[in-house]
């Protein structure tokens, strides 16, 4: 085995095959058993750490797995390992849950599917609120991505499985049970779970709603249950029932079996499948060195998407200044020879502000199906409803319209609408350009006009009961399109750009840590030499696994 080959450091057991699947390619240190402080001496020199989920991997053994890429943990939990520590050094966190977690996953499917075709409904684009998301929830969760499903989650407490799923919406108990069409629970009976479904949280399911309880039973309090079923407040569930609970008669309630596979141990498919994982992810980190994109490139030729908020960039200016590396560099995809911002514009204009010639960037390709592009929406807060709609129809780009909520949605999908304003009160308002004025045009001047007006909080959340709650004083809450990346490279090429803090992208192989020194970027010195230093630079910093490369999609907000 070659000396520059991977190492991995596993301490738990594991059959004769699955050590044969990594021996073929790492050079593996199999140490079952080992005790938590000699992991934490050892595991300096390791690339990855295969652990079962009874081992606790924590914050410090993180740390001074200085060079770790991966960590595969075998067994129904992560309760033992901080995954969030994991995530902040980069390191992937692969799970093998256990098989009687895959078998409550599964069943959970299985009873979505039968319900949703007995009412005649389609599970894709329907809503499903997963309460509880711990390894059981995590993988329904996946399940019915698959079949196209709105997620929505509650989770009371904070667990590993939560820190791997960075984008869920999180929602209190009410407001997902209001919103969903189909209700999930995954959680473990204790005194505050103890019928956490009850009359109360019934009675705000919508009508057509489903209800499934593959886990604790006396999480939902039945004889609430057989009453919403029987006054039509839930259209259906699909429950355990508790330890001698008589069996059901009601047609619209559905008793499911104990799950059929209670092994505490991975089914040998699914350890194999991570294993498979694992290994190309560390063939991807050996030679990331060439695919990092990161390129050192003329700052003239690097323009941005969206305009910058100036108060930012002076300050970011005003740092830099002080400061002597470029920590995270700014995300581009290059495009007729220019090199458009994604994640970054506070950055760039900084380095534009302090006179840089050349500044490092990393490179995407803008056809990534792993690139994705979200939109945030603003809600606007510092004077009354009145008085700030007053304000914004006073713009002259813009022409504002009270409008139906059934229409707005469908105003904004075929771009009839520049966007749609939500009052505090409720009312809908689609938002057009005026006159002579481009889209983008108008949308900079009603976006310029409430941000200096008042205050304006980035969200992606629409349900206004929510909001107000959270965004004290709230006027209005104005909902954009959703963007494509294609308009937005236009819109970067053309010079017609978006307003600041609406697009959000998220990253894949995002790129960070990298500290590259700022008194080369300034200097004189030829953009050809600058770039092989960078390449010089980037070969040490990976040989000392000293920049962080993310394979994951990663949102990073600019500074």
């Amino acid at each position: 085995m070659p000396d520059d080959d991977p190492r991995i450091l596993v301490t738990t057991q594991l059959e004769a095959e699955s050590l044969q699947l990594l021996r073929a390619a790492l050079r593996v240190d199999y140490r079952p058993g080992l005790a938590p402080a000699d992991v934490e001496a050892r595991i300096g020199g390791y690339q990855a750490l295969i652990v079962d989920s009874s081992s606790r991997v924590s914050g410090r053994t993180i740390e001074y797995g200085y060079q770790l890429a991966a960590l595969a943990v075998l067994g129904a939990s992560l309760a033992n390992v901080s995954v969030s520590a994991a995530r902040a050094q980069g390191i992937a966190v692969l799970h093998v849950p256990a098989a009687r977690t895959l078998a409550r996953a599964e069943q959970t499917l299985e009873a979505l599917l039968s319900l949703a075709h007995a009412r005649g409904t389609a599970l894709a684009g329907s809503t499903l609120g997963i309460i509880g998301l711990g390894a059981t929830g995590q993988e329904v969760l996946h399940r019915a991505r698959a079949f196209d499903m709105h997620i929505l989650v509650h989770q009371p407490r904070l667990t590993s499985e939560l820190a791997l799923e960075p984008e869920l919406e999180l929602l209190e108990l009410n407001e997902l049970l209001e919103r969903s069409d189909f209700i999930s629970l995954h959680l473990p009976l204790g005194a505050e779970t103890r019928h956490v479904i009850g009359a109360a949280q019934l009675a705000r399911c919508r009508a057509h709603a489903m209800l499934l309880n593959t886990g604790s039973a006396e999480v939902v309090d039945l004889q609430a249950l057989h009453a919403a079923l029987a006054s039509g407040a839930l259209a259906q569930a699909a429950v355990r029932l508790p330890t001698g609970a008589a069996a059901s008669t009601h047609p619209n309630l559905k008793v499911l079996p104990a799950p059929f596979n209670t092994a505490s141990l991975p089914p040998r498919h699914a350890l194999e499948r991570v294993l498979k994982q694992l290994l190309e992810l560390l063939r991807q980190r050996q030679s990331a060195g060439a695919a990092l994109s990161l390129q050192v490139v003329a700052l003239e030729a690097v323009v941005p998407h969206e305009h910058f908020d100036a108060a930012r960039a002076a300050d970011l200016a005003a740092r830099l200044a002080t400061e002597s590396v470029l920590v995270n560099p700014p995300v581009t995809a290059e495009a007729e020879g220019r090199f458009v911002v994604l994640d970054g514009a506070t950055r760039t204009k900084a380095f534009q502000q302090l006179g840089y010639p050349h500044i490092v960037v990393q490179i995407v390709r803008s056809d990534d199906p792993n690139l994705r592009l979200h939109t945030w929406y603003h809600a606007v807060s510092g004077m009354p409803q009145p008085a700030m709609l007053a304000l914004l129809g006073g713009v002259s780009a813009v022409h504002i319209e009270p409008a139906a909520s059934s229409a707005m949605q469908a105003a904004l999908d075929n771009r009839a609408a520049l966007c749609n304003l939500i009052g505090a009160d409720g009312q809908g308002y689609l938002v057009r350009a005026a006159a002579g004025y481009s889209g983008l045009q108008a949308l900079n001047a009603l976006v310029a006009a409430y941000s200096a007006a008042g205050a304006v909080t980035r969200t992606l959340n629409t349900h206004m009961d929510s909001l107000r709650s959270t965004v004290p004083g709230m006027a209005l809450l104005v909902v954009f399109p959703q963007f494509k990346v294609a308009e937005v490279l236009h819109a970067a090429l053309s010079g017609d750009l978006l307003p600041a803090g609406i697009t959000r992208f998220v990253i894949p192989g995002r790129i960070l840590r990298l500290n590259a020194d700022l008194a080369m970027l300034k200097s004189n010195v030829e953009l050809a030499h600058k770039r092989a230093w960078l390449e010089q630079m980037v070969a040490e910093k990976l040989a000392r696994r000293n920049v962080r490369f993310y394979q994951e999609p990663v949102t990073l907000l600019d500074e």
